[in-house]
């Protein structure tokens, strides 16, 4: 699983995306982004040039890893036909 955390303006926080994380942790890694990670974030960011940042708008994106029938590999990029 990957997970990052998102600013209420939808940008990933820098430093907050994890990939590969166990299945037995993301609950774990999931609650450090929302309750450490994102007051921190939004109490350095909170009124730089209007933006309003509070805790309570960020969220944690996680996105499942792909399996290995359709991840691909580099070779699959050399065999699509070049656009004429």
């Amino acid at each position: 699983m990957e997970l990052r955390l998102i600013d209420p303006y939808g940008a990933t926080v820098p430093g907050t995306q994890y990939s590969r994380v166990p299945a037995a942790n993301v609950a774990e890694l999931e609650d450090r982004l929302r309750h450490r990670v994102a007051p921190a974030h939004a109490a350095e960011h909170d009124g730089i040039n209007g933006y309003r940042f509070h805790a309570t708008d960020y969220r944690v994106q996680a996105t499942p890893e792909p399996t290995a029938a359709t991840r691909g590999t580099f070779l699959d990029l050399l065999a699509v036909p070049a656009a004429a």
